[in-house]
């Protein structure tokens, strides 16, 4: 009787295992817990289709060196009233391409820390965009930047690894990002190539 209780106890840890393993080991954010997933017309969703792209195709990324990735910029500045989406998208793409290459197990350089934390009575600035800042003898090993360009209902996004000093282009990924993703559609509107906010 002992016999078969331990069989069905073995039985159950090894089903669990399983389970685990599967979950663990896929590649289809669907099979994340609901509570992990975010939705799936986010832009941070949008980035992470790319970023799996990229990295599918790059087999001679050393996962030992350092990536530094970069503002993801317009291709074209345009000359009318501009949607903050000109700066906040391009940032916001960066930051989440920082999150997926981290997960993925690449050694990224975070290039705006500051040398010391500054404290002031609105917050603990522990990161800079001004060079002043920041310290000047920091290297990559490889560039993780790219562009967009916007268009009528979305945006193309170019995202590429480069190895450095060589400036050999390792892997490069391409998806487009629908205008709404940060923004309401309604509060989006491109006219003459130019990209316009028309409420909060």
């Amino acid at each position: 009787m002992r016999t078969l209780y331990l069989m069905i106890l073995v039985g159950t840890l090894n089903f669990g295992c399983a389970m685990t393993d599967l979950i663990g080991d896929s590649d289809d954010i669907d099979d994340v817990t609901a509570s992990n997933a975010h939705p799936s017309d986010s832009l941070h969703k949008h980035v992470e289709k790319l970023a799996r792209q990229l990295l599918s195709t790059s087999q001679f990324i050393d996962t030992n060196n350092t990536v530094a990735v970069g503002t993801i910029l317009p291709t074209m500045i345009s000359s009318g009233e501009p949607l903050p989406s000109h700066t906040a998208l391009g940032l916001q793409i960066q930051e989440s391409l920082m999150t997926f290459a981290t997960q993925a197990g690449l050694k990224v350089l975070e290039y705006k820390t500051m040398p010391n934390i500054k404290i002031s009575e609105q917050a603990d600035k522990m990161l800079s965009r001004q060079v002043d800042d920041l310290n000047p003898t920091m290297a990559a090993d490889y560039f993780l930047t790219g562009t967009y360009t916007l268009q009528e209902t979305n945006t193309m996004v170019n995202i590429r690894l480069i190895q450095v000093p060589e400036n050999i282009v390792l892997a490069a990924a391409t998806d487009y990002v629908p205008n709404d993703a940060m923004w309401s559609a309604s509060k989006v509107t491109l006219k003459n190539n130019q990209i316009y906010r028309n409420g909060y």
